[in-house]
């Protein structure tokens, strides 16, 4: 009987440590995000206005040069920023890689 108070012991212990690891890991901490912070080192933030420094065929829409669009959504993967979401004039949210932006938009503010 003493054997099986020890093992009821134990069992409970782990459970108690499996908890207490759950307490302290955030519920979204496990799995990877797509979503990067609010602000990141190149200067692009959510919100920032880039100007079309070429007329740039974004999604199925094309924006003009000297077209203004606001950063929405920061888009990283692996821990490096790959795209970010634009909001264009008429509202519709459309995905552009970075090498996209950094090569046909300058970042007007932050």
């Amino acid at each position: 009987m003493l054997t099986c108070s020890r093992r009821s012991t134990t069992g409970g212990l782990l459970v108690a440590v499996v908890a207490a690891l759950a307490v302290v890991v955030p519920a979204g901490a496990a799995r990877a995000t797509e979503e990067a912070p609010a602000k990141v080192e190149n200067g692009i933030a959510v919100g920032a206005q880039l100007e079309a420094l070429a007329d740039v065929k974004v999604a199925r829409a094309e924006v003009a040069r000297g077209s203004r669009v606001s950063v929405a959504r920061l888009i990283e993967r692996q821990g490096q920023l790959t795209a970010v979401d634009v909001e264009l004039a008429d509202g519709h949210v459309a995905r552009v890689a970075m090498a996209t932006v950094r090569k046909s938009f300058r970042v007007l503010s932050e």
